[in-house]
């Protein structure tokens, strides 16, 4: 593809993007067709195909996107900060839940949690097994109810943040979520069988 058309197709893909944008503060997914798009745009459909198969593969790339922009974010963070759930972890998730809200709330409207919750198994093995472990917590079991009860409420909260608009500042919400979560102790016994 020359340069010419790779431009105009970016260009073309940006356009989609910003219309769907605005289409999804007004109104369900559901409601938003390709033919709306099209005429929004001022492309034919089959313009809009060969970019998208139809609105929800564009909104799972739009979400795999900033989803990508998230870890990126992560990235920034320095490794004193790498707490997960200190308050600079929370603050890069919910500001970045706050600048994306639309495309989550249709996303989660979409297909629910479970696409979000099953990313997060990795975390479990990778991050927070090896946390607890260090917590003196042996239990494979006992790990995963810390981690599913600390990371159901979580994303409880978020739903329930975006309900509202995400009217409060990502600060009070971090506090909000800090002072909710009690600390795992480091003295927890082992118990055999959990």
């Amino acid at each position: 593809m020359n340069q010419k058309k790779n431009q105009r197709f970016q260009e073309t893909d940006q356009r989609i993007r910003a219309y769907f944008i605005q289409a999804l503060e007004e109104k369900e997914i559901s409601k938003i067709t390709v033919r709306e798009i099209c005429e929004a745009v001022g492309i034919n459909r089959s313009s809009f195909y060969l970019h998208y198969p139809d609105v929800y593969a564009l909104l799972e790339a739009m979400c795999n996107e900033v989803g990508k922009e998230l870890f990126e974010d992560f990235g920034k963070l320095g490794e004193e900060v790498k707490v997960y759930f200190s308050e600079p972890y929370l603050l890069v998730i919910l500001r970045h839940v706050q600048k994306h809200a639309v495309l989550y709330k249709a996303y989660i409207g979409h297909v629910g949690m479970a696409p979000i919750e099953k990313g997060y198994q990795i975390l479990l093995e990778e991050v927070f097994k090896p946390y607890f472990r260090r917590l003196g917590i042996q239990s494979e079991r006992r790990m995963e109810y810390h981690f599913y009860f600390v990371q159901h409420g979580f994303f409880s909260v978020l739903e329930r943040w975006m309900h509202y608009g995400c009217a409060e500042p990502p600060e009070e919400m971090a506090q909000i979520i800090l002072q909710t979560m009690a600390p795992i102790p480091t003295d927890l016994p082992v118990m055999d069988g959990l």
